[in-house]
C-alpha cells in the first residue's frame, strides 16, 4: 500500500484493490512535446507562418485554462474552447518537407534557429520535430494538481468528445475493448463514468499518487491504475445489464489477453 497514505489515516490498511481503472482503461501520459512554445501554436501564429492544416492537430491547452469538465466539439471535432491550440505534428525528412512545404521548412528552420532541435526529446527524434502519438482519448485526468478552497480533491477528471489530443499535463485514458462497445452503444454512459470518475475522493486518489511541498499532488499512470473502479462498474452495470463480477472477468481477460 502506497507510502502516502501513512501520515494520513495509519489505522487504514487497504487491501489492494482487484476492480481498478486499469482494468478498464489503458492509462498514458499526455504528449510530451519538449518545446511547447514550438509545438503547441495557437490559430493566429498557424496563419502568421502559413501553416498547411494537415500537419495541425488539435490539442488541449493547460487544465487553467480549461472553464468546464466537459469538452465539447465542433462539426470538425477541434474542441469548442476559448483557449484553442494545435499541435505540430510531421514526420516526413527535412528534405521533404523543403521541397514540399516551404512555410513549414522554414518555421522548422525557426525552430533550429532557436535550438529547438538540440534539447533533449528532440535530440532523441528523428526526425526531430516528430511526436509521440497519442490519440484523442474520452476520459483523461489531471497529472498534477492541489487542493482549493471549494475542493479537497487536487485532480480533475474530463469528458472530452472532440477530436483533440493533450500534453502531459494530462492522463489520457483509453477504454479497453468490452468497455468501447458500452460506450459506442448506450447513450450517456460516457458521461455517467466521467460523473463516477468525479466522484472519487480525494483520500482514494491521494492515496495512490505522491504529495510534494507545498501540497503539491501527483498521479502517475499505474498509480491512477490501481485506483479502486466500483464507481464505475457500478454505472456500467446499470448501463449494460451485466454483473460486475461479469464485467471484471471482461476486462481481465481482455487487460491480459
Amino acid at each position: 500500500s502506497k507510502w502516502t497514505r501513512l501520515p494520513m489515516n495509519p489505522s487504514v490498511v487497504r487491501r489492494k484493490a482487484l476492480e481498478t481503472l486499469g482494468d478498464l482503461c489503458s492509462i498514458k501520459r499526455g504528449v510530451a512535446t519538449g518545446c511547447n512554445k514550438f509545438f503547441m501554436l495557437a490559430p493566429e501564429r498557424i496563419a502568421e507562418w502559413s501553416l498547411p492544416g494537415e500537419f495541425l492537430t488539435p490539442i488541449l491547452p493547460s487544465p487553467r485554462h480549461l472553464e468546464t469538465g466537459e469538452i465539447l466539439a465542433d462539426r470538425r471535432g477541434d474542441p469548442k474552447i476559448r483557449k484553442r491550440l494545435f499541435l505540430l505534428v510531421c514526420d516526413l525528412p527535412e528534405n521533404e518537407v523543403r521541397d514540399k512545404y516551404p512555410t513549414l521548412s522554414r518555421y522548422v528552420q525557426h525552430g533550429i534557429e532557436a535550438g529547438v532541435h538540440k534539447r533533449y526529446l528532440s535530440r532523441h527524434r528523428d526526425p526531430w520535430y516528430s511526436q509521440e502519438k497519442r490519440p484523442p482519448a474520452p476520459f483523461l485526468c489531471t497529472y498534477m494538481g492541489r487542493a482549493t478552497k471549494t475542493s479537497d480533491v487536487p485532480f480533475r477528471f474530463i469528458l472530452n468528445h472532440s477530436n483533440a489530443t493533450a500534453a502531459n499535463v494530462y492522463l489520457m485514458l483509453y477504454p479497453r475493448a468490452p468497455l468501447t462497445p458500452i460506450l459506442r452503444d448506450a447513450p450517456g454512459v460516457a458521461r455517467a463514468v466521467w460523473e463516477a470518475l468525479s466522484s472519487l475522493t480525494a483520500e482514494t486518489l491521494i492515496g495512490e499518487g505522491r504529495v510534494y511541498g507545498g501540497g503539491l499532488h501527483k498521479l502517475e499512470p499505474r498509480e491512477l491504475a490501481n485506483v479502486p473502479a466500483d464507481p464505475v462498474l457500478r454505472v456500467l452495470q446499470d448501463a449494460a445489464g451485466f454483473t460486475i463480477d461479469t464485467q471484471l472477468q471482461l476486462f481481465r481477460r481482455a487487460k491480459t489477453g
